[in-house]
């Protein structure tokens, strides 16, 4: 991969994801056990590259070209319950200075709300969190019932966009690939589909 991208893989830092929302600004490079429980990481450096994993959570790729900033955040519903995506954007803005309409943030395939069935405690748990959105009819559905319990269907991704909207990113550069990556799973990793010996992908960006 660092071929096909000509860059050096020495520059790659890969943190040691836990589902957190902690978000690390990196000025050099570090090594996965100096990044251990980080779920975001932050540069304004010139010849680092930042990569997180997936097999169904949303990788968010930030690029502030004015400042010339980027980051990387990994987010599974419980990064997505804790706001790391949004997080980043406000240490973006706080920290490096960016102007939030200046923020492009690309959200790479993920597993969507037609696959993203919950039980009634992780409903109620979003509901807890994101009800001052006045949007959760748009992001929960009830879905299917099964072994006599209701099933619920969550929006992650559109929860993320509500909350970096919030913060001031325009809704024009916040890019969603729009791959659901259970629906695509012949082509991504999915850990939904794969079962317990899932793979996983790497986004990157320099």
């Amino acid at each position: 991969i660092s071929k096909a991208l000509k860059i050096d893989e020495n520059t790659l830092v890969k943190p040691i994801q836990t589902h957190t929302a902690v978000v690390k600004c990196i000025d050099e490079i570090k090594t996965s056990e100096e990044l251990q429980d980080v779920d975001g990481l932050i540069t304004d450096k010139k010849n680092i590259a930042l990569t997180t994993k997936n097999a169904d959570c949303i990788l968010f790729l930030f690029y502030d070209p004015v400042k010339q900033v980027i980051a990387n955040v990994h987010s599974g519903w419980k990064g997505t319950f804790q706001k790391v995506a949004e997080k980043t954007a406000l240490k973006m803005i706080n920290y490096y200075k960016c102007k939030p309409e200046d923020i492009i943030c690309c959200i790479c395939p993920s597993i969507r709300k037609c696959h993203f069935e919950v039980d009634e405690e992780v409903k109620n748990l979003c509901e807890e969190i994101f009800g001052f959105t006045n949007r959760l009819e748009d992001f929960i559905e009830v879905g299917e019932i099964k072994d006599g319990k209701t099933k619920y269907m969550i929006d992650t991704v559109l929860i993320n966009k509500i909350l970096l909207q919030e913060v001031g990113l325009k809704e024009n550069n916040i890019i969603d690939s729009e791959i659901c990556s259970v629906c695509n799973q012949n082509k991504i990793h999915s850990a939904r589909a794969e079962g317990e010996n899932f793979k996983r992908a790497t986004a990157i960006i320099t």
